[in-house]
């Protein structure tokens, strides 16, 4: 599936933090998610839906002046490749200290939490922990397969959607899911403690 990006964009170098999570809460923009595992303000905030996201994104679109979103699945793509085509951004094998999974071979990892955000390695892009940590939220309904996909990388919408896509794996999965292209789905409006997200803008 080849794309051409449209239009410029920015992503975020972490994913979304618990305090940052709690900053929407304090100001009334998210609902409060009591933590199920006990994890630092630097882990990034886990266990919210795709519909827990889209208040975060108006919250901060709101006290910033951007208008914030969650970035689409090809950019999401785009962006944990870091101009690699290899399974992973490193290389086609996994080495230590690059991804907090189970099977990573990392001492970040810890079967009841994620790692807090940037304790590994970025990616030549400057981005931080794309394959695995959490599953990411992309903006794109679920397709099972990229047959009549936008080539642009815009998001892939249809009537009705109730299940989205989520990217690249998490800390509880093991490295087959970890890889740049993975992909999975999950109903829009409900709450898994391996799913995360992070923040995207266009800049046109």
């Amino acid at each position: 599936h080849r794309v051409t990006l449209s239009s410029p964009f920015a992503i975020g170098k972490f994913e979304v933090t618990v305090a940052q999570w709690k900053e929407c809460v304090k100001a009334g923009g998210c609902r409060n998610i009591p933590a199920k595992v006990d994890t630092s303000d630097n882990a990034p905030i886990h266990d919210v839906s795709w519909n827990d996201t889209q208040e975060y994104v108006k919250w901060l679109s709101g006290i910033s002046g951007h208008k914030y979103r969650l970035p689409t699945e090809a950019e999401w793509e785009y962006a944990a490749r870091g101009g690699t085509t290899s399974t992973y951004w490193w290389g086609d094998k996994i080495i230590a200290g690059k991804a907090n999974c189970k099977d990573c071979g990392n001492n970040a990892w810890d079967p009841d939490k994620p790692a807090d955000v940037g304790t590994l390695d970025a990616n030549p892009y400057g981005i931080y922990d794309m394959n695995g940590n959490v599953w990411e939220w992309v903006d794109d309904c679920w397709h099972k397969n990229y047959k009549g996909a936008p080539a642009n990388g815009i998001t892939w919408e249809q009537d009705n959607c109730r299940v989205r896509v989520i990217r690249g794996g998490s800390w509880r999965n093991d490295r087959s899911y970890i890889h740049s292209a993975s992909r999975f789905k999950y109903d829009a409006y409900v709450r898994y403690i391996l799913n995360g997200f992070r923040v995207a803008r266009s800049m046109q």
